[in-house]
């Protein structure tokens, strides 16, 4: 029986490749950014209607399907992302290039979509070898934070006990699969810094506190705060990316306003490093004689995969007949709110590699020229069926010794 579903799988996902290219293809040249994925939304439920899958809306734009096995009382939950980002795209020989001015799909959840699709297809054919039920859960507006906790409502309805998840990842070779244990993404606080001073014509700093100042000796030393504050092997960025202040050159202006982000991968580490932002960036104005407020606006936790949900995905692997596509990859500093589905259920996040050079498919994540190979969708749909099968055959085994 194991020979049987293991060659079914991935003979089903390789005879649906030319779909999941198509149905790729088709969400990349329309893209939708962060909770506006109308169109998107809709051909998601016009495939799941066409092969028979029942759904809910969560959200605006959310889905949650069903596909029910030989019992409903055991649940694991796929899910998928599937917003675009702000950016011009830059690939005008690609005959499915983004035909929305400003929009693009430069994160790969076209393909996540794709797959997800996939898994389903290959799913609604197994229905006799899954000793559960799958939720597949294509989630809104990844991009800006959001979209996790109107799926995280629905599955709260029923006796969900895993979540798995894949993220198409171009800076690791095409079909490589990644899916050890512990942290995987790292945890992201967003920071807004507000500096404030007294303005004052350009001519006559010293009628004024300026904040400018003040500013940029608050980022120089919070520079120093990861080389000399953390130990050099424990894994922390600071990054502050926006910086306002002002309208004309001759003037020192009231404020400044500053944005930036914390990633870590431990909870003490973030602790730390929050406690001392706020001390520098406090001490640090008032040697300028300025004013400064810290806030923690938004964020996510680390992306950690479970141990034993980690050892069920490389025993998927193994019966699928991947093996040798198996790395070990590092743990990245970018985060992904996936996390707040692992805060709630345990679980996998799996990398799979679609970098291929000899395709021009060797661009980082969210670049205009971003694009990746396209073959290794038919290993992530089988992956994300894999995985649910064999989590019921694991721990029903498990239950019963």
């Amino acid at each position: 029986m194991l020979a049987s579903y293991k060659t079914s799988a991935i003979a089903i996902a390789l005879a649906e490749q030319d779909y999941m290219r198509a149905i790729r293809r088709e969400l990349h040249s329309l893209p939708e950014l962060s909770l506006h994925e109308s169109r998107t939304s809709h051909r998601i439920a016009e495939e799941l209607d066409a092969i028979g899958v029942p759904y809910v809306r969560v959200g605006e734009f959310g889905i949650v399907a069903t596909i029910e096995g030989t019992s409903r009382d055991r649940v694991v939950a796929l899910r998928a992302d599937m917003d675009a980002l702000p950016i011009q795209e830059d690939n005008p020989h690609l005959e499915y290039c983004s035909k929305t001015a400003g929009v693009m799909h430069a994160c790969g959840h076209d393909g996540h979509v794709a797959m997800l699709l996939g898994a389903a297809r290959i799913l609604q054919q197994l229905k006799g070898q899954l000793n559960g039920t799958v939720k597949l859960c294509f989630q809104q507006a990844e991009e800006v934070g959001k979209g996790t906790q109107e799926i995280l409502a629905e599955l709260a309805k029923f006796p969900v006990e895993s979540v798995f998840g894949i993220h198409l990842w171009s800076e690791i070779e095409t079909g490589k699969i990644s899916v050890e244990a512990g942290p995987r993404m790292a945890a992201g606080k967003a920071i807004n810094i507000a500096v404030h001073g007294t303005g004052t014509h350009g001519a006559y700093p010293n009628r004024g506190v300026d904040p400018v100042l003040a500013s940029a000796a608050i980022l120089l030393n919070c520079s120093a705060l990861i080389s000399r504050e953390i130990d050099a092997v424990e894994p922390a960025v600071l990054t502050f990316g926006q910086i306002h202040a002002g309208e004309a050159g001759n003037v020192i202006p009231d404020i400044v306003r500053i944005a930036g982000t914390l990633r870590t991968t431990s909870v003490a580490t973030e602790a730390f490093l929050i406690e001392a932002v706020e001390r520098v960036v406090k001490n640090t104005a008032a040697s300028y004689r300025a004013t400064a407020e810290v806030s923690w606006p938004g964020g996510v936790p680390v992306v950690a995969n479970d141990t034993a949900c980690s050892e069920i995905a490389f025993t998927a692997v193994h019966n699928l007949g991947l093996y040798d596509q198996l790395i070990d990859f590092k743990t990245m500093m970018a985060s992904e709110n996936y996390a707040d589905f692992l805060a709630v259920y345990p679980g996998v996040f799996a990398l799979i590699g679609v970098r291929n050079e000899a395709l021009g498919a060797c661009y980082p994540h969210h670049h205009p020229k971003f694009n990746i190979d396209e073959e290794p969708l038919s290993t992530g749909a089988a992956l994300h069926a894999q995985y649910a099968i064999d989590y019921f055959n694991k721990m029903q085994a498990g239950a019963g010794q």
